[in-house]
């Protein structure tokens, strides 16, 4: 963590996400092609993780190590990015859309800084964590940027409800498959030892309820420059509004200029008109 290899591979990530993301924004590209790049993505780490994550079985041929399987957070986003690009549009899209732009671009963060494949540019596992999740990372912020992605306190409450779900479900999957020692989610032990928040030193419950608090509070302070500037733009919209409604009473109230000189000259006219007393004697 934090060596020469993984600086480097830090700096090839941070060019490609922005390389793609400033070229898919300047030229415009739709949602469905920037989707299709993405799953090209997600095949290469997927068939790499399968090349790779093979063991040989007791009974002869092999199966796909129970490690392997798609059910980290940012794996299991893959399957979201699939319906993302081929899915029918409508609400439930919407709401994947909404689900992908902030945990893609959170998890993918935190993926490329704690490296649990490895920075060893030997080997495969490498090549696959890091292409994939600075490729998911691209893509979460394509979602942002391009406006997909609707960033609101109502998408935050439901993507914490999801999030919370799922927690809950790794834990089950978790211990059917505890024999193979899987990790999905980090809700059996930390990523990496030695990490000065997310350890074992006060027990399972209190880590539990950390990573619990990390993922809510990262979460939470991801959406509040949206929100609070979403709060900002309404309050700027009811302030234009309501001096649109002053100016149009007071414009109503008051003649316009025209019609007072009108009114005045029309006034002198008639006390002209008015005989004095000295023509009439």
């Amino acid at each position: 963590m934090f060596t020469t290899a993984h600086f480097i591979w830090i700096a090839i990530c941070l060019a490609f996400i922005l390389i793609m993301t400033r070229f898919c924004l300047k030229k415009q590209i739709p949602l469905k092609a920037a989707g299709q790049m993405m799953v090209v993505i997600c095949a290469f780490s997927e068939i790499s993780k399968i090349m790779s994550g093979m063991m040989e079985s007791p009974d002869g041929g092999m199966f796909l190590n129970p490690q392997s399987l798609p059910f980290h957070l940012c794996s299991l986003l893959l399957f979201s990015v699939i319906f993302i690009t081929f899915g029918q549009d409508g609400p439930l899209k919407q709401s994947v859309i909404d689900f992908v732009a902030p945990l893609g671009t959170l998890g993918s963060i935190c993926a490329i800084l704690i490296p649990t494949n490895g920075t060893d540019f030997t080997t495969i596992d490498a090549y696959q964590c890091f292409i994939y999740h600075a490729g998911l990372l691209w893509f979460s912020l394509y979602l942002i940027f391009s406006g997909q992605a609707h960033l609101n306190l109502k998408a935050l409450g439901r993507n914490l409800g999801i999030l919370f779900f799922l927690t809950v479900i790794m834990i089950y999957i978790n211990g059917a498959l505890s024999a193979y020692g899987t990790n999905f989610m980090y809700v059996v032990r930390p990523p990496m030892e030695g990490l000065p928040y997310l350890n074992l030193n006060h027990g399972w419950y209190a880590y539990f309820l950390r990573l619990l608090a990390l993922g809510v509070g990262l979460l939470s302070l991801f959406y509040l420059p949206f929100i609070l500037r979403a709060v900002r733009l309404e309050r700027a919209g009811h302030v234009r509004v309501v001096r649109t409604q002053v100016s149009h009473k007071t414009s109503q109230k008051q003649p316009n200029k025209k019609t007072a000189k009108k009114y005045s000259n029309d006034k002198n006219k008639k006390i002209r008109e008015i005989p004095s007393l000295e023509t009439r004697n």
